[in-house]
């Protein structure tokens, strides 16, 4: 009985302690940029909330009240975005038919998409009501991801408490200035180039150009207006790179199989595969279906929450392919039904992917190649064919097929016979399958779960108030003395003086020894 009550006390007070350590105010910032860049930010937040932490979340009054529906165990503030989001979501959409027009298009299409960021963000910071409320909400972090704009560093510094950043990675490079972390272009490749850390002359000095190139362009594009918003929100003494460098963790949904070695700070921690999982069970049709397959399994294709839709065109050429296929297929696709579809294709225009992947039917994965859906084949152990669309896609198609999980096919000059022989490599292929399972074995080998490591280095954020002693100070140097310019200056001056006095001491003992010389011939 005395064993009974001191078991049952220990509980009690274990209960006690979790619920003290976890009851802290967690506030998330999304980017305006939803789908793959929401998906990742909300299940770091549906965690922290299972350990006891109350995570409230701003987003536009649009969709406040499907985000409600989706995550009920998160908190939700809204703003009036003056229909921004939807504006960002609508182009985001037309991502795949974009990607194959020419630059100039493709430039008008980003910069329209930069505008409404902007808007949106300057939208968020200027609502009083809403500030004032987040002011009061006394928070103990701020969780966001600075997709092209760092709206999220922004609330954190207005409301003077710690910062989180949760990213895939920079494209514009500011991640690397803000932690002063080198990225080497001669082994590091931009984040929106096709290569490997394996380049020859050409791509070396292809890459080389691309970093320079979007360095260029965010200070042409995105620099000037980031700025505006820190000065008429923060005062005229801060400065973007001042409030960006402030972040205390940088959570990289990368890892070293997949992301490439490189050379990181002490505040960066990957977390690669953060929204993979254990398999759940399907819904009772969708399991049917699976089943139905036999031994010849299933495909499964999805490119992604931005490309919601594709041409006909192109839906007739994957359909055809599709149809000749041994194997059952699980369509992602949402657009008009392609005359061509196969009685073995089931068209949803939502799919539970983590558990498609995880089923053990499933032979192979059609992607765009988008960070999310290349871990959870990784985690699972699924063979890929990729069909990068734009943005970091090309470059994970690179690096995946790199490792030997897969193939790559150009999304868009693919023909049937070329998907459907993609897929039938990858799947008879015996040493995708067999690097897949091998590459799945070392992705779950660490001492942490993804998932576990984000929430515990947000939740040391919260136990110590901020971790300032992992910021290099490398952020706070000038230029001239980041790149060593003063010591290179002063070393120059020095060796110039000493070698101007050793000249000008020879060239005085040369005068002396002549004159010397000369008088002793006169002399003579």
């Amino acid at each position: 009985m005395e064993t009974t009550s001191r078991y049952v006390l220990l509980c009690v007070m274990i209960c006690l302690g979790v619920h003290v350590i976890g009851a802290e105010k967690v506030l998330i910032v999304p980017s305006a940029v939803s789908g793959s860049h929401w998906f990742p930010l909300a299940s770091v937040g549906q965690a922290l909330a299972a350990r006891g932490h109350d995570v409230t979340t701003v987003v536009s009054q649009d969709i406040v009240a499907k985000r409600r529906a989706e995550r009920p165990n998160l908190r939700f503030v809204s703003f009036d975005d003056q229909g921004s989001f939807a504006r960002i979501e609508n182009l985001a959409g037309q991502m795949s038919e974009i990607s194959k027009q020419s630059m100039f298009r493709i430039f008008q299409h980003t910069q329209e998409a930069f505008q409404y960021i902007f808007q949106h963000c300057d939208l968020l910071l200027g609502d009083g009501d809403l500030m004032g409320r987040l002011k009061q909400g006394r928070f103990q972090v701020v969780v966001t991801e600075p997709f092209m704009c760092p709206c999220g560093a922004i609330v954190a510094a207005y409301l003077g408490v710690p910062h989180v950043a949760l990213l895939r990675g920079d494209p514009w490079g500011f991640d690397g200035r803000a932690t002063g972390v080198p990225r080497p272009p001669s082994y590091v490749p931009s984040i929106i180039s096709p290569f490997t850390d394996r380049m020859t002359l050409k791509e070396r000095v292809r890459n080389t150009v691309m970093s320079f190139a979007v360095t260029m362009v965010f200070q042409w594009f995105l620099a000037g207006a980031n700025n505006n918003l820190v000065i008429k929100y923060l005062g005229e003494k801060e400065t973007l790179l001042g409030v960006v460098g402030k972040t205390d963790v940088w959570l990289y949904r990368i890892d070293v199989l997949l992301g490439l070695p490189a050379p990181t700070m002490p505040n960066m921690v990957n977390v690669g595969g953060i929204n993979a999982r254990e398999a759940s069970p399907l819904p009772e049709d969708l399991e049917l279906f699976m089943q139905s397959s036999g031994p010849a399994g299933v495909v499964v294709v999805s490119f992604g929450s931005q490309a919601k839709t594709i041409s006909l065109e192109r839906a007739e050429v994957m359909a055809a392919a599709f149809s000749r296929l041994r194997q059952k297929v699980v369509w992602r696709y949402v657009g008009e039904k392609p005359v061509g579809l196969g009685n073995n294709t089931k068209l949803m225009s939502w799919l539970p992917q983590n558990d498609l992947l995880g089923h053990p039917k499933t032979r192979a994965f059609v992607t765009h190649a988008g960070s999310n859906g290349l871990y959870e084949a990784l985690y699972h152990g699924v063979p890929v064919v990729c069909t990068p669309l734009a943005g970091d896609q090309p470059g994970n198609a690179a690096r995946a097929v790199s490792k030997g999980l897969g193939v790559i096919l150009d999304f868009h000059t693919l023909t049937s016979e070329t998907m459907y022989q993609g897929i039938t490599q990858v799947i008879t292929g015996n040493s995708y399958r067999e690097t897949a399972a091998r590459l799945s074995r070392l992705h779950r080998d660490q001492p942490q779960p993804p998932m576990e490591r984000a929430v515990w280095w947000i939740e040391h954020v919260i136990k110590h108030g901020g971790l300032p002693h992992l910021r290099a100070r490398a952020v706070d140097l000038p230029w001239y003395q980041y790149y060593l310019l003063d010591v290179t200056a002063f070393l120059l001056a020095v060796c110039t003086a000493v070698l101007g006095t050793v000249w000008y001491s020879c060239s005085f003992i040369c005068r002396k020894m002549c004159c010397k010389s000369g008088g002793k011939l006169k002399s003579q």
